[in-house]
């Protein structure tokens, strides 16, 4: 009975209220856990990565985010085109109104003589002229979390991954507006398989 008196006091639930909401912010997920990620699909015979996001132009900006990619995403059938590479994000000058005109992307492609490492590196378009700096190359592995920042400065572009300064912009060019370079597979060459990559990025 007396227990019963008790729990019609109301300072009894608030209470309880909030000991219950102590105890489901304790079950949240930890901080320093993988993030949730878009997973990005190209389709055997495709260049486009899906969803493709349809970004209006804006003012030039730094793009910062997290991707891994998948096993699917490592291949040794393309003969000469295996060294080709693939885009995963960039920046490019909206004024050419062209993706492939002038543009800074952070592209990849798999290391052939290791299966399901992949390499990475600063990829920019200077006037139409593809310029892929290869003396720079960052590897990671499938599965591997790693964490981009094509970085902005006054219409110029450097490209960090992990924290690790890659490269820097050559084109003598400033971006003043941008548009968003998105996932996509191959020069000439079509993906020779399905694939995904998982990425999110702002």
């Amino acid at each position: 009975m007396k227990y019963q008196n008790i729990l019609k006091e109301w300072w009894v639930w608030v209470i309880a209220v909030m000991a219950l909401i102590l105890w489901l912010s304790s079950c949240t997920k930890p901080e320093g856990l993988e993030p949730s990620l878009t997973r990005y699909t190209v389709q055997q015979g495709r260049h486009d990565f899906t969803p493709n996001p349809t970004l209006l132009p804006g003012e030039a900006r730094s793009i910062d985010g997290v991707a891994k990619f998948h096993a699917s995403c490592w291949y040794d059938n393309l003969g000469v085109d295996n060294n080709d590479w693939n885009k995963l994000i960039g920046a490019y000058r909206w004024a050419d109104l062209k993706k492939n005109h002038n543009s800074f992307v952070l592209a990849w492609r798999p290391d052939i003589k290791i299966r399901d490492l992949f390499e990475l590196c600063l990829y920019e378009n200077i006037a139409g002229a593809n310029v892929p700096h290869e003396s720079a190359v960052f590897k990671v592995k499938a599965d591997q979390l790693f964490r981009f920042t094509l970085e902005e400065l006054n219409g110029k572009y450097s490209l960090f991954i992990d924290g690790v300064l890659v490269d820097t912009q050559r084109n003598d060019r400033p971006f003043q507006i941008t548009g968003i370079v998105s996932a996509w597979f191959g020069g000439n060459r079509k993906a020779p398989q399905t694939m995904w990559l998982y990425m999110d990025f702002y």
